[in-house]
């Protein structure tokens, strides 16, 4: 299982590379987690699919609340701020 870290860091570079577009929770969930599984019937993937944003969601929120993005309750966009854009680039420079 991902820890909540790697969905952090895999959100951030995923808004740092698409500078200054913003993403919807639903794009992010899409992006940093598979959507679908061909084992699953069309129920357990809408299930599963739920329980991703869920875990994106906390990721975003935990990532707000250290001010690396700006997530907009109203329309569930997001966009890095220039403190998350430095954190990333400073995480890929250093490895």
């Amino acid at each position: 299982m991902e820890t909540s870290s790697h969905y952090s860091d895999s959100i951030l570079n995923k808004l740092a590379a698409s500078y200054p577009k913003t993403f919807t929770l639903e794009e992010l969930t899409a992006v940093v987690i598979p959507p679908y599984n061909v084992l699953r019937t069309f129920k357990e993937n809408i299930a599963a699919q739920r329980q991703n944003q869920a875990k994106i969601l906390d990721a975003l929120i935990a990532l707000e609340d250290q001010r690396y993005i700006v997530l907009n309750p109203a329309t569930d966009e997001s966009c890095i701020t220039l403190k998350g854009l430095i954190k990333i680039n400073h995480t890929v420079l250093r490895n």
